[in-house]
């Protein structure tokens, strides 16, 4: 038995009262509960305002409000599993390339030749840095402007203000790439912390593609 356009109605605004409002996991939820309800009123003689509030029951524990210190703030918990799962990802990756970019320069480039010239296009570096800030504000105003809220444009929003200000650091030469340091700990945490944010900022962007992907497809399921 096929829901109607009411019924859904009434599973969106029931979702959007405990707090699901990124349309993403929205839509996912609306698909798995619509789909349980429709299975459950075809086994049996029921309506559907009955078989509704068994589903949500079985839905709750996932609609609990769940604090987190990894990305702040209170959401349902599937919202945060889903967003722990995402941050956990780029954290391993932007970790992992980072510490063995920055190892590499350290070991096989220090002190050598190539440091020296690494050091003479540090100009080019922060006009490529200064780039990814530009288009970082850019989709930071399109995020803002965006009609849709996902769970994507909520980690962009949370990242924006500390990413934008580092990047514009680098990009200035207020935090310089000093690969040549005397101290090998200050070599070591400059080179580390730079190439640790152009890498969040290709990850930043990439959320920015996920979530305008999302909006594209939406557009393309709505009459």
């Amino acid at each position: 038995m096929k829901l109607t356009n009411h019924q859904l109605m009434i599973i969106e605004e029931t979702l959007v009262l405990n707090g699901v409002v990124y349309d993403d996991i929205k839509l996912e939820l609306i698909d798995h509960i619509a789909s349980e309800i429709e299975e459950k009123l075809n086994d049996k003689k029921s309506s559907f305002e009955v078989v509704f509030n068994e589903v949500l029951q079985k839905w709750k524990p996932e609609l609990q409000p769940s604090f987190s210190g990894l990305i702040g703030f209170t959401n349902p918990r599937i919202m945060t599993v889903k967003c722990h799962k995402i941050v956990k990802r780029q954290l391993i990756t932007v970790i992992t390339i980072s510490s063995l970019i920055t190892l590499a320069l350290m070991v096989f480039i220090r002190n050598s030749s190539y440091g020296l010239v690494l050091t003479n296009i540090q100009g080019v570096l922060r006009s490529f840095v200064l780039i990814e800030f530009c288009l970082v504000i850019l989709v930071w105003a399109l995020i803002w402007r965006s009609k849709h809220q996902t769970t994507y444009s909520y980690l962009m929003k949370k990242k924006s203000f500390g990413l934008i200000i580092f990047l514009f650091m680098i990009g200035i030469g207020g935090f310089p790439v000093r690969l040549n340091h005397q101290d090998a700990k200050i070599a070591f945490v400059s080179v580390f912390f730079a190439i640790t944010y152009v890498l969040i900022t290709g990850i930043y962007l990439q959320l920015a593609y996920k979530h305008f992907e999302f909006e594209k497809k939406l557009s393309f399921t709505k009459p």
